[in-house]
Order: structure tokens, then C-alpha cells, then sequence
């Protein structure tokens, strides 16, 4: 999975969370970690094979972020963008 098609999903997330009316911080982290996605020379696909130690490693992506970069990676879907809609 490319880069950019992981950024999409987390900023569809961050889109509907916006309307949702949730916490701006909240949206703004989802937001932050898909223009570091799509601005990374590496493989995001890559790092999430190592593990979300890994993906940590780059700026604004903490655990939970890691976790569901993951499971986008892995399955083809975020479970909670597919809830939201």
C-alpha cells in the first residue's frame, strides 16, 4: 500500500471526525500524520512491517496512530473510519 492511499484514509477519518464535531487536537493529529505519510521518502508499508516502534520513530505518529496505520496497512481498512461513516 502506498504512502499517499494510507495518508487518504487517515484524512477521510480526520474529515468526517471534523463534522462529527470531536476534539480539533484529535483532528489535527489525524490530519498532521497524513501530511508526514505522504511527505516521506520511505515506505510507510515498510516501517509498519517492522512494527509500530518503527513508525513512532517519525513526527506526530504516536502509538495509536502506529496501531492504525498498521491496520490499514495490513487489512485494507480503518475499522473506526468504516464505523463513522
Amino acid at each position: 500500500m502506498r504512502n499517499a492511499a494510507i495518508a487518504r484514509v487517515l484524512d477521510e477519518y480526520a474529515d468526517l471526525l471534523e463534522i462529527d464535531g470531536a476534539n480539533t487536537f484529535r483532528v489535527r493529529a489525524y490530519r498532521n500524520a497524513a501530511r508526514t505519510l505522504t511527505s516521506h521518502a520511505g515506505s510507510i508499508a515498510a516501517l509498519a512491517a517492522e512494527g509500530a516502534g518503527a513508525l513512532t520513530e517519525l513526527p506526530g505518529i504516536g502509538e495509536d496512530l502506529a496501531k492504525k496505520i498498521i491496520t490499514i496497512v495490513e487489512t485494507q481498512r480503518l475499522p473506526q473510519l468504516e464505523e463513522i461513516r
